[in-house]
């Protein structure tokens, strides 16, 4: 059908060694075994420059998220209440490719980079539906919730969070008598919040809720509407995940 996009997520078992479950418990009170939790992967992020919503990250703001997103809570859809948390990140990291030509790297010029999130959950008999849903590649759609530390316009190269740009991301401009998409390039990351699980994906691979806040130093009216500005072009993206999971 014309304007949907589908995609396909991998499923596969992920063996929990010993090392990754001294790496869960590092995040529990009492320790577990591989018997007590269920263990999946997603890949949460790339570097790739076609964001649909024009606001895509570079290498630099993913190696910022690998350190943050450790310890991070996972809920549904961005509910910022107790009783949607539903897992926890354990760790992370970055894989790379080992792009040779400049035809084979990002638009910025970049190795293509993934970054990947590994999540446990406790296994309860509350949750024993859902650990089965995810398994069973029911719930795999996922989307973030970031603060960008610099947020770099491609057509004038305006940081963002400092000075509010007349750009919009999405539009066209004439740059050297060309036509010219305007991006708004997260160029680094200052905060995590969680992970989340939701319903509608918008984005090739994975998605992000653009977090602005505390991010001006301006008089108070000059920051409110350069906030309520960037709100305008900042919208949630959700997308699907590559998942592997274990039992």
């Amino acid at each position: 059908m014309k304007g949907i996009v589908e995609k396909t997520a991998n499923i596969s078992s992920l063996k929990l060694s010993d090392e990754e479950l001294a790496k869960i418990n590092k995040h529990t009170l009492s320790v577990v075994t591989a018997d007590d939790v269920f263990v999946f992967k997603a890949m949460i992020a790339d570097n790739e420059q076609d964001d649909r919503n024009y606001m895509p990250f570079t290498t630099k703001a993913l190696q910022d998220l690998k350190s943050l997103y450790v310890g991070k809570t996972f809920v549904f859809d961005h509910k910022g209440s107790a009783e949607k948390q539903i897992a926890r990140v354990y760790d992370t990291e970055i894989v790379t490719s080992e792009d040779k030509t400049d035809e084979d790297k990002t638009e910025l010029g970049e190795n293509h980079a993934e970054l990947i999130a590994k999540i446990y959950m406790i296994k309860t008999a509350s949750n024993a539906d859902l650990i089965k849903d995810i398994a069973g590649g029911i719930h795999k759609e996922i989307s973030t919730s970031t603060v960008p530390s610099k947020l770099i316009c491609n057509i004038c190269g305006v940081d963002n969070t400092k000075e509010f740009c007349n750009h919009w991301n999405g539009r066209k401009y004439l740059v050297d008598s060309k036509e010219k998409i305007c991006k708004l390039i997260i160029d680094g990351c200052k905060e995590a919040y969680e992970l989340s699980f939701v319903v509608v994906p918008a984005q090739p691979r994975a998605g992000t809720v653009k977090t602005f806040e505390k991010m001006f130093e301006k008089p108070k009216n000059e920051v409110e509407e350069s906030t309520n500005n960037l709100f305008l072009k900042a919208k949630v993206n959700e997308n699907y995940i590559f998942t592997e999971v274990s039992e």
